[in-house]
C-alpha cells in the first residue's frame, strides 16, 4: 500500500478500524443509499477492496472524504458496456478490448460539500488506481490501462458531471431501480465507464 499522501492540507491514506464509525457517518451524510457494517468491515479485510480516506492533516480523525473501490479479473460489466454501445457509440471503452483488462469498480466516492471542487475526488480515484496497480503489478495488464467503472443515480448531476470531467463517460441506458436502499424509495442510475493508464490519466 502506498504511504499517505498530501494535497492543500488535506491528506490522504488508508482507512483503519478506528475510522469506520466516522467513515460510515460521512456515507450517510453525502450519499443516498444505506450501506450494513458488513459492507465496512469488507473494505478492510478483502485484499480486492480498498478504502482511501481524505482529512484535513490537523484533524486525523475527522475524514472530509473517501472512495472505496474493488478489483476483478473480468466482471459482466464488460460484456454489459460494450454490448449497450455497440450501436450507440465508438470509443475506445467500447471495445472487446476491455474485457482483458484489469477492471476496477469505484463503489462509493463522496466528499463534503465544503472540501469540493479542490481535486480531492479526482486524486482519489488515482490513489485507488495506484494501489491496485501496486497490488497486482504486471500481472493483469496494467501496462494497457484498467477499466473502471462506477454506478451514478441519474438524479447526481454533480457527480454524473464529475465523472465525466475526468474522462469517464455514461455508458448504459437507464437502469431502473438500480438503488433500492435509498431513505426515499428507489433511484434509477447509469453505469460510468473509463480507462485510466499506469500513471493514472483517463485514455
Amino acid at each position: 500500500m502506498f504511504p499517505s499522501s498530501t494535497l492543500g492540507g488535506i491528506v490522504i491514506r488508508p482507512l483503519t478500524s478506528t475510522d469506520v464509525p466516522k467513515v460510515r457517518e460521512l456515507h450517510s451524510m453525502v450519499l443516498p443509499v444505506a450501506y450494513p457494517s458488513s459492507f465496512f468491515t469488507q473494505l478492510l479485510l478483502l485484499p480486492a477492496r480498498v478504502c482511501l480516506v481524505a482529512h484535513e492533516s490537523s484533524s486525523p480523525g475527522e475524514p472530509v472524504a473517501f472512495i472505496s473501490a474493488s478489483i476483478r479479473d473480468a466482471h459482466p460489466v464488460a460484456n454489459y458496456f460494450t454490448i449497450q454501445n455497440t450501436h450507440r457509440r465508438q470509443s475506445g471503452v467500447c471495445s472487446a478490448t476491455t474485457q482483458q483488462r484489469p477492471h476496477i469498480e469505484i463503489l462509493t466516492l463522496g466528499v463534503l460539500p465544503h472540501h469540493q471542487n479542490k481535486g480531492i475526488a479526482r486524486l482519489l480515484v488515482r490513489r485507488v488506481h495506484q494501489h491496485f496497480c501496486e497490488y497486482l503489478g504486471h500481472s493483469q495488464n496494467f501496462d494497457q490501462g484498467a477499466v473502471v467503472h462506477a454506478n451514478v443515480a441519474t438524479s447526481n448531476r454533480t457527480a454524473l458531471t464529475f465523472y465525466e470531467r475526468i474522462g469517464m463517460q455514461v455508458s448504459s441506458d437507464v437502469i431502473r431501480n438500480l438503488y433500492r436502499t435509498c431513505s426515499h424509495g428507489s433511484r434509477d442510475g447509469y453505469l460510468v465507464v473509463g480507462i485510466l493508464d499506469r500513471l493514472g490519466q483517463y485514455k
